[in-house]
């Protein structure tokens, strides 16, 4: 055989292998092509559903046991005294023939001709709402003609820490045709003996402001006295006492802060 005739034979058979090499490749499967339709005689599996997260417990974040329990309701700072429970209407009995009657008496005893009211008036009947949400802190508030009283239970210590009569309401009026500003009840000295009786103790001249009401509303008379550190700065902090007496000579206003 002549050697052209064997390479080209040689060349032939080289091809050939190549091509059936390419037919017998493994193909990659391609991806669908939008709007392409399946091979003949291929069923068509549903679509699987959509992945949708369980629901979370209510009150339950993520990996929290969903054996919880709802938050409680915190208890109410102001009840009145129609909604007490049996057991708080009986710790209030209590309370208030041992302590809140008491303290009322110390007080009133200390005041005595100052005063919008009878210390006798004030009765359990009297009583209106509970201010506080724990024993350690419980503010007891009266209405006796008008005039309201709130006795408060702090840690044990009880005592009349706020007054506020009728009179009062002179305070925010301005007066049509103002008189000229008369003298006022009560005397420094007279308050400050009241101040010492009530606190124990003696307040320095700087820790006292004293200011006729005639000059700021209709209560034309009166004085209005706070005391305290700081009471006659430009920035006075909450006063240890602060009352107004009224022209009769009675507390119109009273309060004295809880902590000392």
């Amino acid at each position: 055989m002549p050697a052209s005739l064997s390479r080209a034979l040689l060349i032939a058979g080289l091809v050939v292998a190549a091509a059936g090499l390419w037919l017998l490749r493994p193909r990659t499967p391609q991806p669908d092509k939008p709007g392409a339709l399946p091979p003949a005689g291929l069923e068509l599996s549903p679509s699987a559903p959509p992945r949708v997260a369980p629901p979370e417990v209510a009150g339950a974040g993520r990996g929290s046991s969903p054996a919880q329990s709802a938050p409680q309701t915190p208890p109410r700072l102001k009840k009145p005294a129609s909604e007490l429970r049996a057991d708080e209407q009986a710790a209030f009995a209590k309370e208030f023939v041992e302590k809140l009657k008491p303290a009322v008496e110390h007080w009133s005893k200390i005041y005595e001709g100052h005063l919008p009211f009878r210390p006798e008036e004030v009765t359990p009947d009297k009583f209106r709402e509970r201010f506080g949400d724990s024993p350690a802190l419980y503010d007891y508030g009266f209405v006796i003609n008008g005039t309201t009283l709130s006795v408060v239970d702090y840690h044990g210590e009880v005592f009349v820490a706020y007054l506020m009569s009728p009179a009062a309401a002179l305070l925010l009026q301005i007066p049509k045709n103002p008189e000229p500003p008369k003298p006022v009840s009560v005397t420094r000295e007279e308050v400050l003996r009241l101040l010492k009786a009530d606190s124990g103790r003696d307040f320095p001249p700087e820790q006292i402001t004293w200011h006729p009401t005639a000059y700021a509303g209709a209560m034309n008379g009166g004085v209005s006295v706070d005391v305290g550190e700081g009471v006659n700065g430009p920035h006075a902090p909450f006063p240890r006492y602060s009352m107004v007496f009224g022209p009769d000579g009675n507390l119109a206003c009273y309060g004295r802060r809880l902590i000392k």
